[in-house]
């Protein structure tokens, strides 16, 4: 391609975006396409060419997810609460947020969309297409479709890449349309084209499988899911790691610093990650924040799931003793050497749950939890020391889609196909890999409410800080529940199940009339 073209292909570019208020500012929509992308119609001629669509979608996703996909999974949930007066975060955590606060804009998720849709709209005009290319599209528009349905509701529907401004203003489609027509067929369409098994950073087999897992159990459609779960595991791909340190290499990028020295820089690796958005600081250009904003001082974790955890786990001897009986007590994986007062020293386990040391800033597998007090301990899952940490330098690998994620989820399935057995088998399989004591039958329950909110903490605890939380809570009929006490306790207004989705962002009205702003924020 030479210079006058691309410079042709780029004014043409402008004189689009300029009409397109809706969806992009003028210069994301220039910034954010690939060059070879920039074109009035958007297809592509080869190959070639559609590979460079489909990297600049994820190029999409790196932006769209990286601060969104933890906004709206994670902070309204109980794992975190208010530290300071922070007003953004604080209306997250509340659930109280204003329909015109920005991070409401949907504009990143339709930049994904476009771009996809790019790709599946040049396929068929391809001789010899990549039908893994089509089936990463496929499967990005059924993910990205299903978190705006989940979030939002009612929400505009574009198969076609936009390419003028009649175009870009469409009413909203029904949530039930959306998941019907587009999620649903799109993740079925991905498996159909997709015949690479596994690979982390783009979708693959396993990970459509895990999308299609995700997207079941939210329609209430447990048999679909446990196939797809056991279709993914099939596949013989992916494995729950076996020791405390591996677990933590799935997450950590802590860099060497003078006050943690002993930093093992970017890790980020093992057989439990299934898909994952890739960060990497010389590809990106914004301050992407996952590990930032989890960790950040204006967000803790929570008072109420870190006591939880240590009631599951406790962490004195004496209350593991009498928890955990002769039929599944397990000594504490870690010790610390204790001086006495005559110079001597003792061996002593270290009670409770190493997840939770491994999570929290302070803790770690020698000490144990630290110094914070429940309801003051920052989230440091991936980075143990924030000194000096810019939130622009954060290149954290934001894991989506992961083995232990699918395990539990198949153990929900199980429960409400009413073999609540194999659940509890499913949750002991977890944990066996953790190297934590078995739950009793006892310990489970012997009703179905019991039995869900047993696994339901199980989830919590492993899944902490992935953006699991909020969805696990509003998919059993549990958020208002598990939420509204606790926002009493906060005095601020509770949850309503009209305010469980999202209003729309106050511009996105403007800028479209045809949108409606959604019930429970017309006040």
């Amino acid at each position: 391609m030479n210079i006058n073209n691309i410079s042709n292909k780029i004014k043409q570019a402008l004189m689009l975006c300029a009409t397109i208020g809706l969806l992009y500012s003028c210069d994301d929509f220039v910034q954010e396409l690939p060059v070879s992308e920039i074109s009035p119609d958007g297809f592509y001629s080869n190959n070639a060419e559609l590979e460079s669509g489909i990297i600049g979608a994820y190029d999409g996703l790196q932006v769209a997810y990286s601060q969104f996909y933890l906004n709206v999974g994670e902070f309204r949930s109980d794992n975190f609460q208010p530290n300071g007066n922070n007003t953004s975060r604080n209306s997250l955590h509340n659930s109280t947020i204003d329909p015109g606060e920005g991070l409401l804009r949907w504009a990143n998720l339709y930049t994904v969309i476009d771009r996809v849709n790019r790709v599946i709209n040049a396929g068929p005009n391809i001789d010899g297409v990549d039908k893994d290319l089509l089936g990463e599209a496929y499967a990005m528009r059924a993910k990205i479709y299903f978190d705006l349905a989940r979030v939002w509701g009612d929400v505009p529907v574009f198969l076609q890449s936009i390419t003028a401004i009649s175009e870009t203003q469409k009413p909203q489609t029904s949530y039930e349309d959306v998941m019907n027509t587009v999620v649903i067929p799109d993740m079925k369409k991905a498996e159909e084209l997709i015949t690479t098994p596994s690979r982390e950073f783009r979708f693959s087999q396993a990970s459509v499988f895990a999308l299609q897992a995700e997207v079941y159990m939210w329609i209430k459609e447990e048999g679909l899911a446990k196939d797809a779960i056991e279709n993914l595991i099939a596949l013989g791909s992916h494995s729950l790691v076996q020791t405390p340190e591996a677990w933590q290499d799935l997450f950590i990028n802590q860099p060497s610093t003078a006050e943690f020295p002993q930093g093992p820089g970017k890790v980020q690796a093992g057989p439990e990650l299934i898909f994952s958005v890739h960060y990497a600081l010389e590809e990106t250009t914004s301050g992407v924040a996952r590990a930032y904003m989890a960790g950040a001082a204006i967000s803790v974790m929570s008072e109420e799931a870190e006591t939880k955890w240590a009631e599951r786990f406790p962490i004195d001897s004496l209350g593991w003793a009498d928890k955990y009986t002769a039929t599944n007590r397990r000594l504490p994986v870690f010790t610390r050497e204790i001086e006495l007062d005559d110079g001597s020293t003792i061996i002593e386990p270290i009670y409770g749950d190493w997840r939770q040391f491994a999570t929290r800033f302070g803790g770690d597998f020698e000490d144990g939890l630290g110094s914070d007090e429940f309801g003051e301990a920052r989230c440091a899952k991936w980075v143990k020391n924030r000194s000096h940490l810019n939130p622009n330098d954060d290149d954290t690998n934001l894991p989506v889609y992961r083995y232990a994620d699918m395990i539990l989820l198949l153990a929900e399935a199980e429960l409400k196909l009413q073999n609540a057995p194999k659940c509890l088998e499913l949750i002991n399989q977890v944990r066996t890999a953790r190297q934590l004591p078995l739950a009793t039958d006892e310990e489970f329950g012997d009703n179905f409410d019991a039995q869900l909110d047993f696994l339901l903490v199980e989830r919590q605890l492993e899944l902490f800080g992935e953006g699991k939380r909020w969805w696990d809570l509003v998919r059993n009929d549990r958020a208002i529940d598990v939420m509204n006490p606790i926002l009493e306790e906060r005095e601020v207004t509770p949850l309503t199940s009209d305010r469980i989705i999202w209003p729309i962002f106050i511009d996105h009205l403007r800028e479209n009339p045809l949108l409606n702003q959604n019930p429970g924020w017309l006040n």
